[in-house]
């Protein structure tokens, strides 16, 4: 199997276990956490920065049509306080993953693995192919968080060890 492939594989399952965090969640489950990292902000978190790291670069990620900036946030590089916001609806995300899911194996192709730079500023020394690895250890930090939530409430998520065809 090739690194592409590979890649390919482990980001599709990342991504299944994140929907099972989401797919049936109680909405106490979802609503609950302390300001700024809600349950549904994580969720919506590791979703949105799945799809922007998956995009050739920062500055052509097209953003889901209901995106709000702040939604994304989960803490505050310079300190200012992070707005209270109406959060999404379990669906809502979950459509949005199911988006993002969609396009896996169409934007790993299309991107350049041995490029050196990554195209995103925040991230201006690291080359594509690790920030794909950085995606997927993002992806899975949060749904950890997440997992152990629902096992708290319990609800249980189901191990991925590769894509599932």
């Amino acid at each position: 199997m090739d690194f592409r492939t590979a890649l390919k594989n482990q980001t599709h399952a990342a991504l299944k276990m994140l929907a099972e965090c989401i797919e049936g969640c109680p909405l106490e489950l979802w609503l609950s956490g302390k300001h700024p990292r809600l349950y549904w902000k994580v969720a919506y978190h590791a979703t949105m920065y799945a799809d922007c790291f998956l995009s050739p670069s920062f500055d052509a990620w097209e953003r889901w049509p209901l995106h709000r900036r702040e939604a994304g946030w989960t803490m505050s590089d310079d300190g200012t306080e992070i707005p209270i916001i109406e959060p999404y609806a379990p669906d809502q995300v979950l459509s949005y993953l199911s988006q993002v899911q969609g396009r896996v194996d169409e934007r790993i192709d299309a991107l350049d693995l041995v490029a050196d730079d990554c195209g995103f500023p925040w991230y201006a020394d690291m080359a594509r192919a690790e920030l794909l690895l950085l995606n997927l250890r993002h992806i899975s930090e949060h749904t950890g968080q997440l997992h152990e939530l629902r096992i708290a409430a319990g609800l249980d998520v189901e191990w991925q060890g590769s894509r599932d065809y």
